[in-house]
């Protein structure tokens, strides 16, 4: 079509399209153009990260007219840079090595090395009688001694790490009045001054409750180690809290020192509650892949007589495990220190070995961060029948002492960390007991995954032992067997162990269990494990011998814990058995 012919509106639309596009042009076309940076490779990662000039490559706006600006403006920036690692006098050009390719090349000079440094504690810390060992920690808190190199981070650092030492601990409102750092860029040396006002020495003041009214005023204040007119610290108030939380009677707990409110040098602290209700009703139904169904209801009164005791009431009923128990637990005192008195009866029929079990038991128990200590006497009354003959009655009194750390990731589905659980427990003597012994317990479970989206390695051990002058009279829940979740897979639970009449199992002195896993994920909350265990229980590690099966399960990370599924098969006989469980090993 010849442009002669067209209409005059339509000859300036097409010129103001034609205009447009140019005008737009720019934008289309990206400016290409590549940075190389020569320089100590400790530095190169700080250059890359933080210069314009690289960072800039990716901006479709950027023109020749502003690339020549921030190459202009690059030795500066890097400049600035280097000087928060300590260099000075560095020697920095851009080279334009072809089209559009450049060269950021950096002579960092000597670095600035600390020459002196002087550190000033001021204000009411100086009266404490450990002022030196108060020194002496902010000394080793330091990151910049002398003769180190001069890095601005450490600087910064170091700064926020001697003023938390004295607001964590007595003196929360200590702050730096003055900071100095004087480089000289000529000798390569730097001097540090820094002047700490600790303040006034604060003590805790009175405790205030907000949201208390089921349960009695002294269970809240009564689990907190410090008293009115005790120096502050931060780790007690931090104790309070996880104290109160971890208590049966409160759902939401917030406890803070006001700063504000300071008076006389008491700081008030504040704590604000959420109670769960009095009581609690549990009712369910059960699945145990040895058991089958079963049967499990719970009762718990958190306001025994209005005194914040806690009364419970559990009856779990499976086909060969019966348990009815009993428990009374008193509030965390000041020392850190809970108490419970425990009773139940049960009966087991387990392998060929009926058990009608009596005990009860006294126990000091101490919850801190990821430990759980206890204390305890217990007595154990216990009545056996191996296949068709009954055997004694056996009783014993025991002290006990266990001992429980739980540190994973994250409680429902762990992906590295480990559980450890170590118990120690002896007869008193000869007192109402049927024989004295001895019995250790340990195990613990590893969680380790170096390349999380590939799988996690779970490794587990288990070892125990019961010294004893006659095993015939120690009841048969001290002693060991093994097989099923938990334990050696692929063999029926508690499968393992002595040789007793018309073909039961019957406990032995020693038991060691082990596996290998691997859990690989193949979607969200789920995985296939691979797996092999291993271990046995026997009258001594001399006639201990190593019962094997290996096995495949599928994990499911559910909400309330995880789920296992597994199905396995036994060295021993060939045969292939399933287990499930819900929930961690411990």
């Amino acid at each position: 079509m010849n442009v002669d012919m067209l209409p005059r509106t339509h000859l300036l639309a097409l010129s103001s399209a034609l205009a447009l596009a140019l005008c737009a042009a720019p934008a289309w076309a990206q400016l290409d153009y590549t940075v190389s940076v020569e320089a100590p490779s400790a530095l190169t990662g700080l250059l890359n990260d933080h210069l314009e000039l690289i960072s800039a490559r990716t901006d479709p706006d950027l023109d020749e007219f502003q690339l020549q600006a921030i190459i202009k403006e690059t030795p500066a920036a890097a400049q600035a840079l280097l000087e928060t690692e300590g260099y000075f006098s560095p020697q920095i050009r851009v080279e334009e090595q072809g089209a559009h390719h450049y060269v950021l090349k950096v002579d960092t000079g000597e670095p600035v090395l600390i020459e002196d440094v002087t550190l000033q504690l001021n204000g009411d810390i100086r009266q404490q009688e450990n002022y030196q060992q108060r020194l002496a920690a902010v000394l080793e808190a330091w990151a910049l001694p002398m003769g180190a190199p001069y890095r601005q981070e450490d600087w910064t650092s170091s700064k926020r790490a001697i003023l938390r030492l004295l607001t964590t601990d007595r003196f929360p409102l200590a702050k730096i009045t003055h900071s100095q750092a004087d480089i000289d860029p000529q000798t390569h040396r730097a001097q540090l001054l820094v002047q700490v006002d600790s303040g006034p020495l604060i003590r805790f003041g009175a405790v205030h409750v907000i949201g208390n009214q089921r349960y009695p005023l002294s269970v809240a204040t009564g689990l907190a180690d410090f008293r009115q007119g005790d120096p502050y610290t931060l780790k007690q108030l931090l104790d309070y809290q996880s104290a109160l939380e971890q208590s049966a009677q409160y759902s939401g707990v917030v406890v803070n020192a006001d700063m504000a409110r300071i008076e006389d040098g008491q700081v008030p602290v504040d704590v604000s509650l959420t109670e769960f209700p009095k009581q609690k009703l549990e009712l369910g139904l059960t699945y145990d892949s040895e058991d089958g169904p079963g049967t499990r209801i719970g009762y718990d009164y958190y306001n025994l007589f209005g005194k914040g005791w806690t009364g419970s009431v559990l009856l779990d009923w499976k086909n060969s495990d019966r348990n009815l128990s009993f428990g009374l637990g008193f509030p965390r005192q000041a020392d850190g220190y809970s108490h419970s008195i425990t009773s139940s009866f049960k009966e087991t029929d387990i392998q060929g070995v009926k058990t009608t079990t009596v005990d009860a038991g006294a126990w000091r128990i101490r919850s801190h961060d990821k430990i759980n200590a206890r204390f305890g006497v217990e007595f154990i009354q216990e009545k056996e029948t191996i296949g068709n003959t009954p055997s004694n009655n056996t009783r014993a009194v025991l002290g006990v002492f266990g001992w429980t750390r739980r540190d994973v990731d994250d409680p429902l589905r762990p992906r590295s960390g480990n559980l450890l659980d170590v118990s120690l427990s002896s007869t008193l003597g000869s007192l109402l007991s049927t024989t004295s012994f001895v019995r250790g317990y340990a195990r613990g479970v590893s969680y380790w995954s170096p390349w999380p989206r590939y799988g996690t390695l779970l490794t587990r051990l288990e070892l125990g032992q019961v010294w004893a002058k006659d095993s015939d009279e120690v009841p048969s829940t001290q002693l060991f067997r093994a097989g099923g979740s938990n334990s050696v897979r692929g063999y029926d639970y508690q499968s393992l162990g002595l040789p007793g009449a018309d073909g039961a199992v019957v406990g032995g002195r020693v038991v060691a269990t082990a596996t290998l896993e691997y859990q690989i994920p193949v979607a969200r909350d789920w995985a296939v494990a691979l797996f092999h265990d291993a271990g046995n229980a026997a009258q001594s590690w001399q006639s201990f011998k190593l019962e094997h099966s290996n096995g495949l399960g599928l994990r499911w990370m559910s909400p309330v814990a995880p789920l296992s599924m597994d199905i396995a098969k036994a060295q021993r006989d060939g045969k292939i058995r399933w287990n499930m469980s819900l929930g961690l090993a411990f």
